[in-house]
């Protein structure tokens, strides 16, 4: 996904996550394939002039999120960056919202789904 504003309509190749996730056959994360997959789902923040932040994703009674290790911190105790929306919101094109640990809200587009 690429940061996205009415001015960007394509997205800002520089600001970027790419994240792991298994989708069902409507384009919805899979909850069953999230609890039954041994292996955290990968996900890295990207950002210019920074490092590339590692991170994972997460799912909890509220829905999915990213976490991000901030200054190699333990992703268990990561701050959550929830991904607010209904089902299906995975397909190219799509703008999705993320809800910043702070509680500031800033618009994603998804560029590729594979």
């Amino acid at each position: 996904m690429r940061t996205w504003s009415p001015a960007d309509p394509q997205g800002d190749a520089n600001h970027r996550i790419v994240f792991a996730m298994a989708l069902d056959a409507q384009g919805s994360p899979d909850e069953q394939a999230w609890v039954d997959d041994p292996n955290p789902w990968p996900a890295l923040l990207e950002a210019p002039d920074a490092p590339a932040v590692p991170g994972d994703v997460a799912h909890d009674e509220e829905g999915w999120s990213l976490r991000f290790s901030e200054h190699d911190a333990s992703l268990d105790e990561a701050p959550l960056h929830r991904i607010l929306g209904a089902g299906g919101w995975l397909r190219p094109g799509e703008v999705v919202t993320i809800r910043m640990p702070d509680g500031a809200a800033a618009a994603w587009r998804v560029v590729a789904v594979g």
